[in-house]
């Protein structure tokens, strides 16, 4: 399976660890089954936020980044090509999202972004869930995996 986790479900993961962020992010890290994938676009917005949101000062937003890089499998390079090549969403903020979710043929993409990229529920092959639902697939799919094994 491959998943994309956009910022938003990062910064949640690292502001609390109960929740079901942090849950989906440790579930997904704990299977050698998974692939976590990421962008460097992904990585600035979520060092941005800690900073803005959070209030992270430079040296812990630059550890948390690293520390959210090295959780992931595989961090994909996204062109302004690709991003421009994805028009279903309005936010050009977030094509870069979908863009690697396409270019890494993710099963899953974890948002909590209710305004552009949940209301889709799918992109290409990719399910658009929040973590709680993620959870509960990823509960299915476990059952079934371990069955044909």
């Amino acid at each position: 399976m491959k998943i994309v986790i956009d910022s938003s479900v990062w910064i949640a993961g690292i502001g609390s660890r109960k929740g079901f962020s942090s849950e989906a992010i440790f579930k997904s890290y704990k299977n050698n089954e998974i692939e976590i994938f990421i962008s460097n676009q992904i990585l600035e917005e979520i060092y941005s936020n800690l900073e803005k949101k959070l209030k992270f000062d430079s040296l812990s937003a630059l550890r948390a980044q690293k520390t959210v890089r090295n959780l992931c499998d595989y961090e994909a390079e996204i062109t302004e090509r690709e991003i421009k090549l994805v028009k279903i969403v309005k936010d050009n903020n977030d094509r870069h999202i979908l863009a690697l979710c396409k270019k890494a043929q993710a099963d899953y993409l974890i948002s909590f972004d209710k305004k552009h990229l949940l209301p889709l529920k799918k992109f290409a092959q990719t399910k658009i869930l929040e973590p709680k639902d993620f959870i509960e697939d990823l509960k299915k799919w476990l059952i079934t995996t371990t069955k044909s094994n």
